[in-house]
């Protein structure tokens, strides 16, 4: 018996399914196992699979390249989302350039879907920007969220507590003719079900920042002018923020900031720096957070306690929401410089 069978090894096949049509990113939504030619990736950007079962061993998936299957690439299941709904599908994993099929290695048959950009014409109008917080973000309405989408349900306030730190890896913005698309595309990911997307019914993050410096509104608080924060609030120490879904486990209270880029190998651009400086700088400052000291971070929802640097990336969180190397090995390193600006203000 070969190694493959006693395995007990699955393959998927999509056969000719298309990208989505109206999709910013679009799903190939894939049918039942099939032989082992894999599935159909060419021209996608990352392919996330199906969550698997925590009991079952690890799966694993590889790329067909110029006629040869790459190395396997382990599976994980993501950590990110919300803390009430698990998210439907794996972490994202990279489509090699030039790959145009996808092999799934797993002990039970798991559904990959293929993720591929779709844009729209770019924007060429003025565009709707709030100026609330200190800092210029484009709201949600300027770069033009698609509302219906939004079905998160009843929003939750909580507390400020911690700032967290995150990159989108995948898309890096270079597919886009305007990094509106890419925030869109973001959010189509998140909020869309299963297998469009995670099914979280709304943008996991509380902001984005663009190579350019531009800061966009993310997470719907519930005012179109009023992001990260609940409407009416004053910008003061124990300012309630919505609950969003960028650290499994540990939303409440916990800022997410997600740099648009790729961040394991090199840095943001310097636009995009000096913007998360300006937001760090204000919100720490405004929140009376401290962010050269460690922060007794709990979770009001399910009294989850941990010690975490009061501006952390999504990786000091491991301990919570499991293996991620989020926001990338460059960005991590130089947070602790941007904490430092953050406090000279």
């Amino acid at each position: 018996m070969t190694q493959h069978n006693r395995l007990r090894r699955r393959t998927l096949l999509t056969g000719a399914a298309a990208v989505a049509a109206t999709g910013w990113l679009g799903a190939r939504a894939l049918a039942d196992a099939a032989p082992a030619e894999g599935t159909d990736c060419h021209g996608g950007l990352f392919t996330a699979v199906r969550q698997p079962d925590q009991a079952a061993s690890p799966a694993s998936v590889r790329f067909r390249v110029a006629g040869a299957w790459s190395d396997p690439v382990q599976v994980h299941r993501t950590a990110h989302g919300r803390d009430d709904r698990p998210g439907k599908l794996s972490e994202i994993i990279p489509v090699p350039a030039g790959a145009d099929r996808l092999d799934v290695i797993s002990e039970t048959a798991l559904v990959p879907s293929v993720f591929a950009p779709v844009t729209a014409q770019p924007f060429r109008t003025a565009v709707s920007t709030s100026y609330a917080w200190g800092f210029p973000a484009v709201t949600r309405s300027g770069w033009g969220a698609d509302e219906s989408l939004m079905t998160w349900g009843e929003p939750e306030y909580a507390p400020a507590q911690v700032i967290t730190v995150h990159h989108t890896q995948i898309p890096t913005g270079r597919e886009y003719d305007d990094y509106r698309d890419a925030v869109t595309g973001v959010y189509r990911f998140h909020a869309l079900p299963d297998p469009d997307g995670q099914g979280w019914g709304d943008l996991g993050y509380h902001l984005m920042i663009d190579p350019n410096g531009v800061i966009y509104s993310a997470r719907h608080t519930g005012a179109d002018d009023s992001p990260i924060f609940k409407p009416g609030a004053d910008l003061r120490p124990g300012a309630e923020i919505i609950t969003a879904g960028h650290v499994r486990g540990a939303n409440s209270g916990n800022i997410g900031i997600c740099l648009i880029g790729d961040f394991t190998s090199t840095l943001p651009s310097k636009p995009a720096l000096h913007s998360l400086d300006t937001v760090l700088t204000r919100l720490c400052s405004a929140l009376a957070l401290n962010p050269f000291a460690p922060t007794n971070y709990t979770n009001p929802t399910t009294g989850l306690t941990t010690t975490i640097p009061t501006v952390a990336g999504h990786r000091d969180w491991q301990s919570v929401c499991g293996e991620t190397t989020c926001p990338g090995d460059f960005l991590h390193t130089i947070l602790p410089l941007l904490t430092a600006l953050s406090q000279l203000g």
